[in-house]
């Protein structure tokens, strides 16, 4: 069952672990909304600790990182931006397990990682999907 009101959560997260939580619990919500099977919602949960850990471990202690998560009708997107701190690309490859679509950008000081996971059964394209 596809849901018919899609919602959008932003998150500015700072720079403590306490803060993961947050996403946590706004991944859940969104992921047990759209139907999601309980193994999807806690990779996606596991990868985003993993990613934000990473990114945070390369930020100075009072920065944060920007989250945006949307539901659209056949899919979760899952978008971070964090200040450009270093070179080093967030993802090592355009390739995530489990993960249908990745996009990362360096632009104006920031990056920006998005990150799709298309609905079991659902078509993986959109023309809304950029």
């Amino acid at each position: 069952m596809t849901p018919t009101e899609h919602c959008r959560i932003e998150l500015k997260v700072p720079n403590d672990p306490r803060a993961l939580g947050a996403v946590r619990g706004a991944l859940q919500h969104t992921t047990r909304h759209l139907g999601f099977a309980p193994s999807e919602e806690e990779l996606l949960i596991a990868l985003s600790d993993r990613l934000l850990g990473a990114a945070f471990a390369s930020l100075p202690a009072g920065e944060s990182i920007s989250i945006l998560i949307q539901e659209h009708p056949n899919r979760i997107e899952i978008e971070m931006v964090r200040p450009a701190a270093n070179a080093e690309k967030w993802v090592p490859s355009k390739t995530l397990p489990g993960i249908d679509h990745v996009e990362e950008e360096a632009t104006n000081g920031h990056t920006r990682l998005k990150l799709v996971k298309f609905l079991p059964g659902a078509p993986e394209t959109s023309p809304a999907l950029n």
